[in-house]
């Protein structure tokens, strides 16, 4: 296929005016950090919800503030001042809320410390889980040690049969 002059011009121009587009995303921080006035206003709610102790006030100002990506989820955050869960330090905090409720919520922390440190101060078992009245909490033992609490949602795949 031949393309006319006319034709590279515009493809050149489409490339001109993404490249400043891509540029901004790939130098945009990976998690967000909020600055300390509102991770204080936040923290307690959301290291409840990292040890699965109590789901968070989502209706709180503070809560509302978090910062959220383009479809209103909420970005990682980075906290902007020392924060432990189980008293460990955390690096990053991963938060997700199904707004229909049919996925449920994760809330997940990245955490400063090693496998079995996180282990014994979250009183996990032998299988690195521990249900809780509010969801389970799991220890994802890759390069990084990551607590999760997730919390069902309503779907349910009882019915489903395949043909």
């Amino acid at each position: 296929m031949t393309l006319s002059p006319w034709m590279l011009h515009l493809r050149g121009a489409r490339l001109k005016g993404l490249a400043p587009l891509l540029l901004a995303t790939l130098a945009a921080p990976a998690a967000h950090a909020l600055d300390a006035a509102q991770w204080q206003a936040v923290a307690p709610t959301i290291q409840a919800a990292l040890e699965c102790r109590t789901r968070p006030d989502t209706a709180g100002a503070a809560w509302k503030a978090l910062p959220r990506d383009p479809s209103g989820d909420i970005e990682p955050i980075k906290p902007p001042v020392p924060f432990t869960v189980f008293g460990l330090p955390v690096r990053e905090v991963s938060i997700y809320i199904d707004p229909n409720g049919e996925l449920g919520e994760s809330y997940t922390a990245d955490i400063g410390a090693s496998v079995a440190a996180v282990r014994t101060s979250a009183r996990l078992g032998a299988g690195a889980a521990r249900a809780t009245k509010m969801g389970v909490l799991t220890l994802t033992e890759d390069d990084a040690s990551k607590l999760t609490c997730t919390v069902a949602g309503s779907y349910d795949e009882s019915g489903y049969q395949e043909d």
